[in-house]
């Protein structure tokens, strides 16, 4: 088991002046499964690659327990990684897929046949030991390779992407697979995903980035209630925050941010940070599930209707997504399936004091 530490890690490609990953700052605890979370582009699968050195680190250190591994070949940095293509051999039984890495390093054959069963026994895949993996489906492709990386008793599992080329159902049905996994063998573990959900579900903490660089690295709750700034508010959560430019105003010792069509009023305790943008605009934000039709709305506060123009209703069964007109600015809802709305309709949603988000519009930090 082993720390992973990132320090003013940067790497850049060729004659390319912009980093792929940006003086990057991270540690990652033992026995911890961080995930690095972010869209296409975001340096998340390079910062992975350094980890297992399969791309050169252009500056910086990755210390992997107590080593400095950056002149270090993949071989001896003691790390299994899982590819999102399985990275199986195809003429190879399951059973001979998960022994190869011990072969290869001379592990005495006694003990390479009880650590393949035993990863087999921890995936539930003894049945397939002697299939080709042409004969197995891809969740069960996956677990094979998942189980060549437990055989391995590394000191960090390296992940990227492993569920993406499975079906909707059987990701969320592997992705269980995989928390339960970690918890039984307790390995320092980095995984890469562009799908936030997956991120929150799995992670004990996630690292958001973007353009190269760690926007914020915290818990998925933290994450969701105090994101660090714009970029990480609209990236987690689902569907998207909704933002829209406001102007603050003080009135009867109270802060209340305006745009044309509606009125909101700030908590009481975000009074201190809003005071030096007064009389200036700023961006506000609110997640669609705090966007609620006013009769359904618990603790309501008078004066914060926002009278909307019902859009485009989407019924997801369990729920549903509404797509509202406030004039000329577009907000989503996500509402309960009972609520009677339909295309056209005119209604009033509001939302809590507490759970609105200011963001300064030149730095795009949250003000806090």
């Amino acid at each position: 088991m082993a720390r992973v530490i990132f320090q003013n890690v940067t790497k850049l490609y060729g004659g390319n002046p912009i980093p792929a990953v940006n003086d990057l700052n991270m540690e990652v605890e033992d026995q911890e499964f961080l995930v690095l979370v972010g869209p296409s582009g975001c340096g998340k699968s390079t910062a992975m690659r350094m980890v297992a050195g399969l791309e050169e680190i252009s500056g910086g250190q990755i210390i992997i327990g107590d080593r400095v591994v950056n002149d270090l070949p993949p071989k001896d940095r003691d790390v299994a990684m899982v590819f999102q293509s399985y990275a199986l051999y195809p003429h190879m039984s399951v059973y001979d897929n998960l022994a190869y890495p011990l072969k290869l390093r001379k592990v005495p054959k006694a003990e390479r046949d009880q650590r393949v069963r035993q990863a087999a026994r921890t995936l539930d895949i003894e049945q397939f030991l002697d299939r080709k993996p042409k004969a197995l489906s891809g969740g069960q492709r996956q677990r094979v390779a998942l189980g060549r990386a437990i055989v391995r008793d590394a000191d960090v599992f390296l992940m990227d992407e492993p569920l993406s080329n499975l079906d909707a159902k059987l990701r969320v049905q592997t992705r269980a697979e995989l928390i339960k996994l970690h918890e039984r063998v307790s390995t320092t573990t980095i995984y890469v995903t562009h799908d936030q959900v997956e991120a929150m579900t799995m992670g004990d903490r996630i690292a958001v980035m973007s353009l190269g660089v760690l926007q914020q690295l915290d818990t998925p709750q933290n994450l969701y209630d105090v994101p660090a700034n714009k970029f990480v508010a609209g990236f987690i959560g689902s569907p998207s925050m909704n933002f829209v430019d406001v102007q603050l105003e003080s009135r009867d010792g109270k802060i209340y941010a305006v745009t044309p069509g509606f009125t909101m009023q700030a908590a009481p305790q975000a009074a201190s940070s809003l005071a030096p943008y007064m009389g200036k605009t700023v961006t506000m934000g609110v997640r669609p599930e705090h966007l609620v039709e006013v009769s359904r709305l618990q603790g309501h506060v008078p004066g914060m209707n926002i009278p909307v123009t019902v859009d485009i209703v989407e019924q997801l069964g369990n729920e549903s997504f509404v797509y509202l007109l406030a004039g000329s600015v577009l907000l989503t809802a996500r509402m309960a399936p009972d609520v009677p709305v339909r295309r056209g309709d005119r209604i009033e949603v509001s939302v809590l004091p507490e759970n609105l988000h200011f963001f300064d519009p030149q730095t795009e930090l949250a003000i806090r």
